[in-house]
């Protein structure tokens, strides 16, 4: 589920760089209709989830369950969930248009240290010298990065990337954190809130006829990520959570030099080798030494109200 996640995640950038409209545009179509898909998933899973030994749906279940879950999403840990993926999708957005996609990539590949560290914090999920060291070299990647990009704009983009960093590093937390609400549930009504506000402040009405072509897709190809990455977040720890989350980076990279012919700068080249570097020595320690989860060999359950 997150590598397919990270592979939808990762055409953002290609996406995003292919439509003529401006961020809150974007920003908000992506979102209302990944988060309109999204919230018809959820509709789907609450009536097979419902379903009694006939086959046949239990009404009063599916609504005593749907009652729970919403009012689990709507209280004060939902809204908390709902305002940070709302910041993201804007933020992300943004981040795109500011700066190269190949920065804003190799930035984000930290979320799975991020994500460690808060855990420590947050859950007191132990952490790993391995984890702390892969941590400190990816963070010397960024820096990299970051310091090799000091034009004005690049700049600008590279630090919204970092504040969106920390930002996805916090929610993954919370979703583990937050086990009433329904993680999926409260991403798509983000979608549908960023929207509202977009109405507001924005004018994401005024995009031309012939761009909804490519914001259907894109907001489609935000579903799929969406869906899968916030039930797969609940299967396994948060490092390694963004540890697979990460596979967004490559194809990030690999899709805007395909198609925008947007080569990465040397110094992202180098910071974003040091990243993958640690991710992937970090995730091949993990391996040799069995400690991968493999929730395909667990018994499937629902989360807990």
């Amino acid at each position: 589920m997150m590598i397919v996640s990270g592979f939808g995640f990762g055409a953002t950038g290609a996406i995003s760089r292919s439509i003529d409209a401006d961020v809150w545009q974007k920003a908000s179509w992506r979102a209302f209709i990944g988060g309109i898909a999204a919230l018809i998933y959820v509709w789907v899973r609450d009536r097979v989830g419902g379903r009694d030994s006939t086959g046949r749906v239990s009404g009063s279940q599916a609504r005593e369950q749907l009652r729970l879950r919403v009012r689990a999403t709507v209280g004060p840990q939902g809204l908390l969930l709902v305002g940070l993926a709302a910041f993201s999708m804007i933020l992300y957005i943004d981040a795109l248009q500011r700066t190269e996609v190949a920065n804003v990539s190799v930035i984000l590949a930290t979320v799975p240290f991020l994500a460690a560290g808060l855990a420590w914090l947050i859950l007191r999920e132990r952490l790993r010298r391995s984890t702390v060291v892969a941590a400190v070299i990816a963070l010397a990647g960024v820096t990299l990065t970051v310091a090799g990009n000091l034009g004005p704009g690049d700049l600008d983009g590279n630090l919204r990337a970092v504040v969106l960093a920390l930002t996805l590093a916090l929610l993954i937390v919370l979703i583990r954190r937050f086990e009433g609400a329904d993680s999926v549930l409260a991403l798509s009504t983000a979608g549908v809130l960023l929207f509202v506000v977009a109405l507001v402040v924005a004018d994401p009405l005024g995009v031309d006829a012939d761009e909804f072509p490519m914001l259907l897709f894109f907001g489609a190809v935000f579903a799929v990520g969406l869906v899968l990455w916030a039930e797969g977040v609940r299967l396994i720890p948060a490092a390694e959570a963004g540890l697979l989350g990460a596979s967004e980076t490559p194809f990030s990279i690999l899709l805007a030099w395909i198609v925008l012919a947007e080569a990465p700068p040397l110094a992202t080249v180098v910071g974003g080798l040091m990243v993958l570097g640690a991710i992937f020595g970090h995730a091949g320690a993990d391996l040799a030494h069995d400690r991968v989860s493999r929730p395909w060999l667990r018994p499937r359950t629902r989360p807990r109200i």
